[in-house]
């Protein structure tokens, strides 16, 4: 997974990507990257002027968000789990959250959302009181 910070995330958002169409019939999770990636990149670039999302690292091809506290003992991610554009003739998507506690390699929050807007706000909210 390819993490990169803010501001090389915000970057790549305006260059061109040029990739092949993955192969059909030997990896099934690559089936619609392409696509999972850019509404990925279209629902997080609303939220990008957000001073949290500034503290934040970004896989692009895992089509994650991740928030780590100053001492580096709990994350918040938030995943882009599944995304179908045929499905209900509108776009399907499954977004994960969850708190991770390093030190004691516990999970404190775990939920999934339907919903874009939902999981990126609740992530957010989640961080506020994080920090």
């Amino acid at each position: 997974m390819n993490v990169v910070n803010f501001k090389e995330y915000k970057e790549s958002l305006k260059k061109i990507e040029y990739t092949s169409p993955p192969k059909a019939g030997l990896n099934l999770y690559k089936k619609n990257l392409e696509e999972k990636i850019v509404f990925f990149n279209e629902k997080i670039e609303s939220y990008l002027e957000d001073p949290i999302m500034e503290k934040c690292v970004f896989s692009k091809d895992g089509c994650a968000v991740k928030f780590s506290t100053f001492d580096k003992v709990t994350d918040a991610i938030l995943i882009l789990q599944d995304y179908s554009p045929e499905e209900f003739d509108t776009h399907y998507c499954t977004w994960e959250f969850y708190i991770y506690n390093r030190t004691h390699d516990e999970y404190l929050d775990s939920r999934f959302f339907s919903g874009t807007d939902m999981a990126i706000k609740y992530f957010l909210s989640k961080i506020k009181y994080m920090t």
